[in-house]
């Protein structure tokens, strides 16, 4: 099955499983903002999720549940029909750029954003950094090109700003790439817009071009 995957589907689906998650409730928060933020971005799997949303409403409807508990399989279902954040409160006003399961964990936008230099040419914004996983707002100046690197488990990148491309593909906004420890890739920002992400990375990333130990430490993870 190949890791890395446009929204449209190409390349076996991956991206299957965290639908699933996302409609059941049973990704990490930082998680479900991005397959939120994708689906907002795009109409490319908003059918697929449809069709998850309606068998489990189904089987939800088939539950004869206990008349105290009723009101609250009432609300699972209203909520999964709205596409809803599960009770998450709407925020008055946002960055348009950042869609609103995002901008509910950022509470800013791109460019009001603390931004920390990473690497040349690359800036970071971490929301989330524990366990051994990270959330972050990555920057991208135009034409930069970001470490050539693979990973130690699974890293999941939405494209909120400009476009990035690698050797599966180019990847522009409401675009989502997944790759794991089988992709060794160098993604490059668009020459002129450059380009700003949203990633969920599961594990460690490890350099593999020139000034390894160099990118190693400055990536600091």
């Amino acid at each position: 099955m190949n890791p890395t995957v446009r929204p449209d589907g190409g390349g076996g689906r991956p991206i299957d499983a965290l639908l699933a998650g996302f409609v059941a409730g049973t990704l990490d928060p930082y998680m479900h903002a991005l397959i939120g933020s994708h689906l907002t971005l795009s109409d490319a799997n908003r059918g697929f999720v449809r069709a998850l949303e309606a068998e489990a409403g189904a089987a939800l409807e088939e539950i004869d549940a206990p008349k105290p508990f009723r009101p609250a399989r009432d609300h699972v279902l209203a909520a999964i029909f709205a596409g809803g954040y599960y009770g998450a409160p709407r925020p008055p006003a946002r960055d348009p750029e950042i869609p609103e399961p995002l901008f509910r964990l950022v509470g800013r936008g791109v460019d009001s954003m603390p931004w920390k230099m990473r690497a040349p040419g690359i800036k970071a914004h971490v929301l989330h950094d524990d366990d051994g996983v990270e959330a972050s707002f990555l920057s991208v100046r135009p034409g930069w090109s970001a470490p050539a690197h693979t990973h130690g488990g699974v890293e999941v990148t939405l494209v909120l700003r400009g476009a990035f491309s690698e050797k599966s593909g180019t990847y522009a906004r409401g675009d989502i790439l997944i790759a794991d420890q089988t992709v060794d890739h160098h993604p490059i920002a668009d020459p002129e817009a450059g380009c700003v992400c949203f990633a969920v990375t599961e594990g460690s990333l490890k350099m593999t071009g020139p000034v390894l130990g160099l990118l190693q430490r400055m990536f600091g993870r």
